[in-house]
């Protein structure tokens, strides 16, 4: 019978999309030992973020056929060894996309209206915090959207419909804008021209540390940055520089280059940044729906279907 190892705390209902079709083996979250012991048989894996899923891993599993990773990004897996092996990665686009851009809008408002810095004003005694004249209103703010996918138009569409935000876009994977969405020359223009800047990047060489200190200067003192795609896309050493000397007004980070951040990273010292612990997704309801994705793509590969995300996709014209 088909086993399929499951690495992450789950439910009962995605437990019983893959039960009719395999036996399902499941390990402690977080225990690499444990799941090298038990994938050695294994045709298929549910997998969240906690394992870099290497070569060495899959050479340990030689009878694996899938990879299934619950959320949109893949890059804690090897795609080009699993390919090699003739093994479907699998995602879970746009299933997430409304609950990160929630995530996004919140922090837009808490940077906007300095919830988190108000909120520890009244908590120490100090109410007249209140003339410091901090928040600022959104109503026609401009908002620079970095990718304009399910997430980044979900955004957009939210900060238009709620607070008349226009939105000026780079994409240049996307030719087509809503009447309400201005295309930008560039991702400079967006920087240079934004009230607010929201990041929704996939991880890749050309992505790695894009927002640098070239791209962060061209902001306005007044403007504030998100990032709820990966940390990696921002040098957070040139970005402490600009909340330090106040160049930029703020920032709010869902993500990091090291997650969790180290106690010594100077982001944490800044009272001008919100930050979440990559939780963005994390909603309850927003959990099952990703890992029932997950799941169904596993169940479509043993009922001998095409699944309907498969990352690695050129893999399917080998078969």
């Amino acid at each position: 019978m088909n086993k399929v190892l499951i690495a992450q705390k789950t439910s009962p209902e995605v437990l019983a999309i893959m039960e009719p079709h395999a036996e399902l083996v499941t390990i402690k979250e977080g225990d690499a030992t444990d799941l090298q012991e038990k994938i050695a048989d294994c045709q298929a894996i549910l997998l969240g973020t906690w394992l870099p899923f290497s070569p060495e891993i899959m050479d340990a599993a030689p009878m694996l056929r899938v990879i299934s990773r619950t959320g949109v990004g893949v890059d804690n897996v090897d795609v080009a060894a699993a390919t090699a092996r003739g093994i479907y990665v699998l995602n879970t686009p746009g299933i997430n996309a409304l609950t990160v851009a929630e995530h996004a809008l919140a922090m837009i408002i808490s940077l906007a209206k300095h919830i988190v810095y108000l909120d520890q004003q009244v908590r120490s005694n100090h109410f007249r915090s209140r003339r410091l004249y901090l928040p600022t209103d959104l109503d026609g703010k401009t908002l620079g959207i970095v990718g304009f996918g399910a997430i980044g138009r979900l955004l957009a569409e939210k900060c238009k419909a709620a607070f008349n935000m226009p939105s000026l876009v780079h994409d240049p994977f996307v030719s087509e804008l809503p009447d309400w969405a201005k295309p930008a020359g560039s991702i400079e223009e967006v920087f240079e021209n934004s009230d607010f800047v929201s990041l929704h990047l996939p991880l890749t060489n050309q992505t790695r540390k894009m927002v640098s200190s070239r791209l962060l200067s061209l902001m306005k003192p007044t403007a504030f940055l998100v990032n709820t795609s990966r940390g990696e896309v921002i040098d957070e050493d040139a970005l402490y520089e600009f909340l330090d000397d106040k160049k930029i007004a703020g920032a709010g980070l869902d993500v990091f280059e090291h997650e969790p951040p180290s106690p010594n990273n100077r982001l944490l010292s800044l009272p001008n940044i919100i930050l979440t612990p990559h939780t963005g997704a994390l909603t309850r309801e927003c959990s099952l729906r990703v890992a029932k994705c997950a799941a169904q793509g596993i169940a479509d590969f043993f009922l001998g279907n095409t699944p309907e995300f498969v990352y690695n996709r050129d893999l399917i014209k080998t078969k």
